[in-house]
């Protein structure tokens, strides 16, 4: 497992916190989550490679 920086994780904890306030909990889903975090990573300037886990060797 590679190393996260700290402004990663500070990033993503972020996102996450507010996807909690901004959507009613029955809304709240694993994907919709991912998607948060996801935009939130993106708009920050982080990139992203995501692999499909089935497939990876």
């Amino acid at each position: 497992m590679s190393h996260m920086p700290q402004a990663a994780i500070t990033t993503i904890a972020a996102a996450l916190d507010d996807y909690r306030d901004q959507i009613p909990a029955e809304q709240q889903t694993p994907d919709g989550a991912a998607a948060h975090v996801a935009a939130y990573l993106l708009a920050s300037g982080w990139g992203l490679h995501i692999t499909d886990a089935t497939n990876a060797a």
